[in-house]
């Protein structure tokens, strides 16, 4: 496992030098003094014959010109620089270590009057650079600087409370709380890496907390992601440190490492802890009648408790990965389709909430003959088990099978609220990267995407990851009541729609991938769009006309409706420029009814009238949502079919309506580039399919002729890099 080889790393990474010195203050007065310097290496990839390097500074952070070299003696890690004469207090300290793959360095500035054993660590690389930015550019002298920076960077991983001792005086080997923080943010940032990921990480932390004192919330979610992977091994790691200095003659002390990591990410690590990994519930078992009913369930303690662990194992979070459903989930019919089936086993169906640690729990009445129990799982902020809730209830001697539609099971439900909260996040990902780029002021000299912005690599695996899961349900459902299968294809027309929409060609998988990464070529635009189209008009038949709600629960989410296919068919029509077919699906949506133009705010996306497919998002503002398929798009998309079909006057009837309802004016000479101002002005999602089937990158969004191929987007870096058959997008 790489966490033990580069935990052993971070031990490595420890100094300890050993110096005396007089009393006289730091600056131009400075009288040169004698500094006896002495240290130790821990054995690792500092080893004998590595490089230790300080250069003396002054009161402003700039070298004077003085600097002294020592090499790493032997296995121990011992050197000595000898009896020196110092012409500041101020130095730093550089230890170049060797890789397998990459060299490494790390810094610690400190003040040798104030200090006569120090420790050159992660967390004095880190500080080094911001104590420089506080000197250079905020005046500080650099005891307040070295304060500040030790305060600010502790806090980031929630540890403020040990900021008073400062981190050259952190030791691994002290058994005290300096060692516990000190090893875990050195595994949070060496652990689960290769070489190069190491030293990359390291830089990008640097950097950032260099110039701001802080972490970029991209970073923070690397932390949170290294907190889950760490989270199974912390004992490991504790016993790995003791045998290692076990080896070298020294019997060391670790605390509990998971005081040290702030689980529930409120800023303060450990509080969220008790000592003990169990805890007392009001009840742990539930008697419910056939009728069903609400309980109430009190948790005994002050430490917040989950009902979905908030933290977990997890694989590293670089890469394009496919997410797998389960095959547990899938062992028998029941898993997929609720208890009423036609399936021999039912099941207690309920919902359950935690507020305050006051969980509530809602039973559904009995859907079958016999007293059936259940259990569900209460976790602390660990994701470990705390306690078990045992849910027994009463048969229904007379209970009743509805055979339409064959609704999901609970297996199926959280299989398929899955899936939906992970298209959220791809929609999400997609309109806010469309928005940043659109809202741009000088398109002659674009920011254009990036192969390697994350972003764009996490709105790919999104859908990836959704197709995969869909189509595991896909083939359970086939092999057994085949019942899902076009309310499932619509799902997975949506997601290559989208992808379609913002690649081009891309990979068309329709069936179930066993491999964790996609190694296929692209398949053609054209050809893409020509299969969802025959998925959709296949599967409209199937599906009912209701209005479609996502918002509501699991069922309601997978029974997507007549309307929502005629929409997306429509939309799929328009990218193939067959705008004639694509008019009467849109005409037919409108004349249905059921979704009408609200009098609202013109980028004001609910779950209203308008929204035909959404996603909800809760905000500080309320409840909202990301739209995929939205009712002021099919009126301008129906203006833009009847332009292309000849009917002007009945285009700029539907314009008029958007401008009415959305107090918005433009002007109509050019109905086309009358109905791009809108989409732009509504914030459309459909904005760049619009513009790049109109072909309107240069005449209304400004483009300059040789950056037309920001229309697409590239290729994510990682998915290249991993998928040989992949090729770019032109011009990334």
């Amino acid at each position: 496992m790489k966490f033990k080889k580069y935990f052993y790393l971070s031990a490595a990474l420890t100094f300890i030098l050993c110096s005396c010195s007089d009393d006289n203050e730091a600056g131009e007065g400075f009288t040169p003094t004698i500094f006896n310097v002495v240290g130790k290496v821990e054995k690792g990839p500092m080893i004998r014959g590595s490089h230790v390097e300080m250069r003396t500074l002054d009161e402003y952070m700039i070298p004077t010109g003085s600097s002294y070299h020592a090499t790493i003696d032997n296995n121990l890690g011992n050197f000595n620089y000898g009896v020196l004469k110092i012409n500041s207090p101020y130095a730093q300290l550089t230890a170049d270590g060797k890789l397998s793959e990459s060299e490494i360095k790390l810094d610690a500035i400190v003040d040798l009057k104030d200090n006569s054993t120090i420790n050159v660590n992660v967390l004095t690389h880190l500080k080094s650079k911001r104590i420089h930015h506080l000197v250079a550019t905020k005046g500080l002298t650099f005891k307040e600087a070295n304060a500040q920076a030790q305060k600010e960077l502790l806090t980031q991983f929630g540890l403020q409370q040990f900021a008073s001792k400062d981190a050259s005086q952190f030791s691994l080997t002290s058994g005290d709380d300096a060692s516990g923080t000190l090893i875990a943010i050195s595994s949070l940032v060496l652990t689960d890496k290769s070489d190069a990921e190491i030293v990359e990480f390291l830089s990008i932390l640097s950097n950032e907390f260099g110039t701001e004192g802080a972490f970029t919330q991209e970073t923070k979610k690397r932390i949170q992601s290294g907190k889950n992977y760490l989270n199974a091994r912390l004992d490991r790691i504790s016993e790995n440190i003791k045998n290692r200095y076990k080896e070298l003659g020294l019997e060391v002390k670790v605390k509990n490492l998971a005081y040290y990591f702030d689980w529930d990410n409120d800023g303060i690590a450990g509080n969220e802890l008790d000592e003990s990994e169990s805890v007392t519930l009001s009840t742990t078992e539930v008697n419910v009648p056939k009728e069903g009913g609400e309980y109430t369930i009190t948790i005994e303690s002050d430490k917040p408790y989950y009902l979905n662990p908030p933290s977990f194992e997890s694989d590293s979070d670089s890469g394009f990965r496919v997410e797998e459903v389960p095959d547990e989930m899938w062992s028998d019919s029941p898993g997929l389709y609720e208890a009423s089936a036609s399936i021999s086993t039912p099941s207690i169906k309920h919902n359950k909430t935690i507020d305050n640690n006051i969980i509530t729990v809602k039973i559904e009445p009995a859907l079958f003959k016999e007293d059936l129990s259940t259990n569900f799982t209460v976790y602390n902020a660990r994701g470990k088990v705390a306690a078990t809730v045992i849910i027994k209830q009463q048969g229904d001697s007379n209970y009743w099978v509805k055979h339409a539609p064959v609704k999901l099971g609970n297996g199926g439900k959280s299989a398929v609220l899955a899936i939906m909260s992970v298209m959220r996040n791809a929609v999400s990902e997609q309109f806010h990267l469309q928005n940043n780029y659109t809202h741009q002021e000088d398109f002659r000299n674009s920011v254009p995407f990036h192969p390697y912005d994350r972003k764009i690599e996490n709105t790919w695996r999104y859908y990836y990851s959704a197709i995969n899961q869909w189509l595991a349900i896909k083939d359970v459902d086939a092999s057994l009541l085949n019942c899902y299968q076009s309310f499932i294809d619509t799902h997975l027309a949506l997601a290559y729609y989208q992808l379609s929409s913002r690649w081009g060609g891309v990979p068309f998988i329709m069936q179930r991938s066993n491999d964790p990464y996609i190694s296929l070529p692209r398949t053609d635009e054209s050809e893409v769009l020509s299969r969802v189209e025959n998925m959709l008009f296949d599967a409209m038949k199937d599906l009912d006309e209701h209005r479609y709600d996502a918002f509501q629960d699991a069922n309601n989410m997978l029974f997507v409706s007549k309307d929502v296919a005629r929409t997306l068919l429509a939309f799929i029509y328009c990218n193939q420029k067959k705008f004639d077919k694509a008019m009467p699906l849109l005409e037919e949506v409108i004349r249905r009814g059921d979704y009408h133009l609200e009098y609202s705010k013109a980028t004001e996306y609910k779950n209203n009238a308008e929204c035909i497919w959404g996603y909800h998002i809760q905000t500080r503002n309320g409840e909202t949502c990301h739209p995929c398929l939205d009712y002021k798009d099919v009126i301008l998309t129906a203006a833009e079919c009847l332009y292309h079909t000849g009917n002007v006057s009945k285009a700029k009837q539907y314009i008029n309506q958007v401008c009415e309802h959305k107090n918005l004016t433009v002007d109509q000479s050019d109905v086309l580039k009358a109905i791009a101002s809108l989409h732009y002005q509504i914030n459309s999602p459909s904005y760049m399919n619009f513009i790049r089937r109109n072909e309107f990158g240069e005449s209304f969004m400004g483009l300059s002729h040789h950056n037309l191929y920001q229309l697409l987007w590239p290729i994510p870096y990682d998915v290249m890099v991993r998928n040989p058959q992949m090729t770019q997008n032109p011009g990334y």
